[in-house]
């Protein structure tokens, strides 16, 4: 296709630089940064807007550098990895800023918390597919960038070691085995996630596939004994249609046979140990996470009798920490294998903390009236697409004394925050926290205080009951 000449003026939400003139449709470009004028590659064009490809530029943007993975293109997992290290805290800091003017809020915006291990090694789980290449052959790798094509990348820079190793291991096998990719209901192995410890090093290993195959058990024996590191492999199947990589059923669980080893690996932050397992959600760079729960429990000042509230609480989440401050505290999850992780974790850090199952709008009913008058603290960290409706009106009624909101969806977080204000509470400047380094995904949090700031009351937890 053809070339042109060009100079984005901004960053797009999933770090495409966009390019806007009049009278003709948005061109969106990979590997651009707004402000250098560039030459572009068009690539594509739908009813909506063009895409493009960054190719040179005469006089190239200070912060650019050649991104150091040779698949940087192809795969286009690390959208931001043209950019050096500031290069990218500036990117981040600029989408989460127009995601608030977007909505409204001129609220400042902090500077950009790096990443403790740098922009390499930091991916603790890595998500795999299966494919075939056009002579036929299995590849194992990262879905490539605008397509479900697979791109095998061997040598992923912002992957963990030990997933590295595992994930050759697994693509080595899997083609000596000779067992085919799943499509349109043929084959066999759909994908598979990969998850290492940052704390053992231990890995656990899902193989997803589209149905029961023998030669997964061979797989599953052939990749352990090839990896020391991997302490348990867990088959889950999913022949539904769609790209979701598990199929949960109407209690949110996800189902999972043995292969070989144990179900769970465990990760230690902020003086707590939790337990991690097949289908579980926890931060993708545990080094980072630790930081950040930390600024969570600083904000929210929490001492000892507060009452404290942990929405979207997954395997523990900051619950466990919190609890070690305030004396107890409650978490909220949907995912029935998070909550019997999160009830053992409690034990085994021998930690006053309960955990209820069940979609956060739905179990509120049940806890706010062993809430009611204790003014709580509450944290929120919800999926990529925000509060559900019904749930912030919830959370309000509850009268928290302060609230919490972790994010990695800044411009979703930034419809939610909006409805605060329209409330009359006020926020703490954003804070950016650089959980994915190499993309534009940031987690953020903000402090939101209600109207007359924090309420004062004779401090007190919850009641302690079985709610589940």
């Amino acid at each position: 296709m053809a070339s042109v000449v060009v100079t984005p003026k901004r960053w797009m939400p999933k770090g495409d630089a966009l390019v806007e003139v009049r009278g003709k449709l948005p061109l969106v470009v990979f590997g651009g940064i707004p402000g250098e004028t560039a030459k572009v590659r068009i690539t594509g064009q739908g009813s909506h807007q063009a895409r493009g490809d960054w190719q040179s530029a005469e006089r190239p943007h200070p912060r650019r550098v050649a991104p150091p993975c040779d698949r940087y293109s192809l795969c286009g997992g690390c959208p931001v990895m043209h950019l050096d290290a500031q290069g990218q805290a500036d990117a981040r800091h600029e989408i989460v800023r127009q995601a608030l003017e977007q909505h409204g809020l001129d609220t400042e915006v902090l500077p950009l918390v790096s990443s403790p291990g740098g922009l390499a090694d930091f991916r603790h789980v890595i998500k795999v597919g299966f494919g075939v290449s056009d002579i036929g052959r299995i590849k194992v790798g990262a879905w490539g960038r605008g397509s479900r094509d697979v791109v095998p990348i061997p040598e992923c820079l912002v992957a963990a070691p030990i997933l590295r190793r595992t994930m050759v291991s697994l693509a080595h096998h899997t083609i000596d085995l000779g067992i085919p990719p799943y499509e349109g209901g043929r084959g066999v192995l759909r994908s598979a996630v990969l998850r290492a410890s940052h704390t053992t090093g231990e890995v656990l290993v899902t193989l997803v596939a589209g149905r029961r195959d023998r030669a997964l058990s061979e797989l599953a024996e052939q990749i352990a004994r090839g990896v020391p590191e991997i302490v348990g492999v867990w088959l889950h199947l999913n022949d539904g249609q769609g790209n979701a990589i598990f199929q949960r059923d109407d209690q949110g669980v996800v189902g999972v046979v043995p292969l070989v080893g144990k179900e769970t690996i465990e990760e230690r932050l902020c003086d707590v140990t939790y337990r991690v397992g097949p289908g579980d959600f926890f931060q993708t760079n545990p080094a980072m996470a630790e930081v950040l729960y930390q600024r969570v429990m600083d904000g929210l000042e929490l001492r000892e009798g507060d009452s404290f509230v942990d929405l979207y609480s997954g395997v523990g989440g900051m619950a466990l920490p919190a609890a070690r401050r305030t004396g107890f505290a409650l978490g909220v999850e949907e995912v029935e294998g998070a909550v019997r992780r999160s009830k053992e974790a409690a034990r085994l850090n021998r930690v006053p903390a309960e955990f209820v199952w069940g979609p956060v709008l739905e179990v509120m009913p049940e806890i706010a009236p062993r809430l009611a008058g204790t003014a709580p603290k509450v944290v929120v960290d919800p999926a990529r697409r925000g509060l559900e409706p019904g749930v912030l009106e919830a959370v309000l009624k509850l009268e928290p004394s302060a609230l919490a909101y972790v994010s990695c969806n800044p411009t979703a977080m930034a419809r939610d925050l909006a409805a605060l204000v329209k409330e009359g509470w006020t926020l703490s400047p954003v804070e950016p926290f650089d959980m994915f380094p190499n993309t534009a995904h940031v987690e953020c949090l903000v402090i939101a205080r209600p109207p007359g700031g924090s309420v004062e009351v004779a401090r007190r937890a919850p009641k302690r009951q079985l709610v589940r």
